[in-house]
Formats: C-alpha cells, sequence, structure tokens
C-alpha cells in the first residue's frame, strides 16, 4: 500500500501489485451508500501503471511515474485526461495546488511547473542534476504563489511561481526535508527532516530563525496551531506532539501521544475538530483526545494492526491499516459529529450505523471487485 488521499468527493488508494512495482489506483465515491463493491458502479479502478506520488485537485488527479511523465486523471470517470512528459528519471513528488497549475519534482532534481489548461510546461524551476539521486526532490508544498521544494541533503528552496524565480535556498537540515508548512501571513516558513529537526526560516530574507530541537524521529506533520496563529504544532515518529512559538521557536508544549507498553509510538497524522485532537498511530488505535486538557476521551477503532496512512478533509478521515496477516484495511470515518458523541467507538463486524466509521474496506476485496 503506498498511499491514501481525500478528494472533495473521492477517496482515492494507490497500491503496488504482484511485486512488480506496478500501481493500481481504486477510486471510491464517499457519497456513496452502496454496501458491496462488487454492484457499486461509483468504484473507479485506474491501470496508472509505476508511480510514486500523486496529488489531487477537485475532483482530478495527477500522477507522477517512474517513467517520467505526469498523467491527469478524472476521477468521476476514470479517464486519463492529459500526460506531460518532461522529466528523464521518476517523479517522487507531485503537487495540484489549483486547477490550473501542477508541480512535479523528480529524483534528478528536476523540478517543472505544468499549465494544465494549455498542457504546456510553465516553468522549469530546476533542470537535472545530471546524477539522480545526487540532488532529489524529496518534498513539495506551495500556498498561493510560494513553493517550497525539499531538496535531498537537508536543502530547503523557495519559489516564486509567477516568475519562476527562486526566492532563496537554505541548508541546515542533517536529513532530508519531507515536510514544511507556512505560517498564517506566510512571513515563516518552518520545515522538518528525517532526523527528526524542526527549522523556522524568515521567507524574505532566508534567514534560520530557531532550529526546534526534541524530536528523536522523523517529523511527520507540520500545523499552525488552530487555537493559536501564533504557535507551531509537529508531530513525530517519536510519538511526541510538540508546540513551538513561529516567532522565536521556544517550546511551548509538549504531549505523548505514543504507546510506550506497546513499543510502537510512531504518530503518522493529527487532524482536529472543535473539542478534540485525534491521532493516528502505528500501534492500531485512532484515539480522540480533549484538545483542553489532552486527557483521553475515546478511541475511535481498537488496537488492532497498524495505522500507517492517514488522511484527512473537511469531515472525513480515511486511514489505511496493516494487519498482522499481511491484508490491509481501508477505513473511512465521519468525524464531523464526534465532539457530541461520549462513547467509545469500534470497529466491529456489525452494524455501525450512527458511529463514526462509514467505510471498512478489506484491500483485497477492493482489487477483486475490479
Amino acid at each position: 500500500m503506498r498511499t491514501v488521499h481525500l478528494a472533495d468527493n473521492y477517496l482515492v488508494v494507490s497500491h503496488t501489485t504482484g511485486g512488480k512495482g506496478v500501481e493500481e489506483f481504486n477510486v471510491l465515491d464517499v457519497r456513496c451508500q452502496h454496501n458491496g463493491l462488487e454492484i457499486c458502479e461509483h468504484r473507479r479502478w485506474l491501470p496508472v501503471g509505476c508511480a510514486w506520488t500523486f496529488d489531487c485537485c477537485g475532483d482530478t488527479m495527477a500522477v507522477g511515474g517512474e517513467d517520467g511523465r505526469v498523467g491527469v486523471w478524472d476521477l468521476k470517470t476514470g479517464a486519463k485526461s492529459l500526460a506531460f512528459d518532461g522529466h528523464t528519471s521518476e517523479i517522487k513528488c507531485v503537487s495540484f495546488p489549483d486547477a490550473e497549475t501542477i508541480i512535479s519534482g523528480a529524483t534528478d532534481g528536476s523540478l517543472i511547473v505544468w499549465d494544465v489548461p494549455s498542457g504546456t510546461r510553465r516553468h522549469t524551476l530546476e533542470e537535472p542534476c545530471g546524477t539522480a539521486y545526487l540532488k532529489p526532490i524529496t518534498s513539495l508544498k506551495s500556498h498561493d504563489n510560494l513553493l517550497v521544494s525539499g531538496i535531498g541533503r537537508g536543502i530547503v528552496q523557495i519559489w516564486d511561481l509567477n516568475n519562476g524565480h527562486s526566492r532563496g535556498l537554505q541548508e541546515g537540515h542533517d536529513g532530508c526535508v519531507v515536510v514544511s508548512e507556512f505560517n498564517a501571513d506566510r512571513s515563516l516558513l518552518a520545515t522538518g527532516a528525517t532526523g527528526g529537526e524542526v527549522k523556522i526560516w524568515n521567507v524574505n530574507s532566508g534567514a534560520c530563525i530557531a532550529s526546534c530541537l526534541g524530536h528523536t524521529r522523523v517529523v511527520n506533520q507540520l500545523t499552525t496551531d488552530p487555537d493559536d496563529a501564533g504557535l507551531l504544532i509537529s508531530a513525530s515518529a517519536d510519538g511526541w506532539i510538540r508546540t513551538w512559538k513561529w516567532d522565536t521557536g521556544a517550546s511551548v508544549h509538549t504531549f505523548w501521544a505514543g504507546d510506550s507498553s506497546a513499543g510502537r509510538n510512531a504518530i503518522c497524522g493529527v487532524v482536529w475538530t472543535k473539542d478534540l485532537m485525534i491521532t493516528g498511530a502505528v500501534n492500531g488505535l485512532l484515539r480522540a483526545w480533549d484538545r483542553q486538557t489532552h486527557q483521553v476521551r475515546f478511541d475511535l477503532r481498537e488496537r488492532q494492526g497498524e495505522v500507517y496512512k492517514f488522511a484527512a478533509k473537511g469531515g472525513l478521515l480515511a486511514v489505511v491499516v496493516w494487519l498482522e496477516n499481511g491484508k490491509h484495511l481501508v477505513e473511512l470515518y465521519n468525524i464531523s459529529e464526534l465532539d457530541h458523541e461520549r462513547s467509545r467507538f469500534v470497529n466491529k463486524n456489525e452494524d455501525l450505523s450512527g458511529s463514526s466509521l462509514v467505510m471498512n474496506l478489506n484491500l483485497q476485496n477492493l482489487v477483486i471487485a475490479k
């Protein structure tokens, strides 16, 4: 299983089949009320080929392939509508920030901005460096006209998407940059690396304001605190969720969300409702915490397998669970009404109407149903 993504109306699950790196994409309409996949006309199977990464905008998906091509797919019809050809090595990162723009980065360091309406290349931000994996693109993050690219060997570069010019290059991370986040007014940028370090940069000057130390493993998520725009939240595979001041990098709060008893601490994702913070972890739990007291309120699923892929959009949360028998589950939760719940939700083979679990699919059934 590669990843899971929530588009506006669709749940997209990508997975490798046959041990040959061939990617299959299953697309499920989240509005569908059918119980059986075999009779559901709202499900699509897309023969994408060998691919590593994808992103969605509305009901359209951009997929970066191992052949260096970017394919554009209509999630509603399942048809491939467009293809961009320009990279000379496999694509590792794709961003689809708006209906007119796709950005792709490859293992050879090439970084290209594509114009969707015309089907042409808009900007070549970086040419291939000549040697694959020397300076690969490791992450992409865009906000309005700004793009942040994480580059191998701990480099961060900021771009102006209006003209394709670099706004500056920052070095300092020991590991690869895997996540980034702008503050509310886009004057500051936070980056997180594989070694656990979080850095905060001044976007205009390029200066490093702070190195936020504390995490010991890869940083999986960076988010502005939904209660205070002056605070930055980081979640890591070390099991800790930490809060920092955006302007100084000073530590404000530390919160342990791991599981020492099970020895499985990695936090793969965090999402907030009005009153709750929900964490997904490799210990198999989806846990709802009180946002004010940080006390456990209830679990959305019992301790089963490992939650290792996590995606949230609107009032929905999708996770992929790896089970001990080697199978995978794809679960979709409606978290929009959780603030009103007080009971403990569990995932069992019974009628779950009225609870938060609205879709529970075995990956094997997804494949067979195609």
